[in-house]
């Protein structure tokens, strides 16, 4: 599956707009234009996270990270945010 740094875009700034609210799949899925297949969803959400930009806790709900806020506030989320440390980007609890 090919990487869409566009829907990456349109993905973390979903996210920001919930608000304190994680969002999971289903409702960043139904925020976005036009019909997007669940798994490219989650294939780009895991990018973000490789990235440092949005976490997820157990219950697979997605947030924007502050690295992720970041890059939003910058206007490109592909520029160097400086990565968090390697055991701080596992899942939330």
């Amino acid at each position: 599956m090919k990487r869409d740094k566009a829907l990456m875009g349109e993905i973390l700034k979903q996210l920001a707009s919930f608000g304190t609210i994680y969002g999971d799949v289903e409702k960043i899925q139904s925020a976005l234009p036009g019909q997007m297949a669940p798994e490219l969803i989650l294939h780009h959400l895991r990018l973000l996270h490789d990235r440092g930009l949005a976490a997820v806790d157990m219950h697979n709900f997605w947030r924007v990270t502050d690295q992720g806020y970041d890059a939003l506030e910058s206007g490109n989320i592909f520029a160097p945010q400086g990565m968090p440390p390697a055991d701080n980007r596992g899942i939330d609890n």
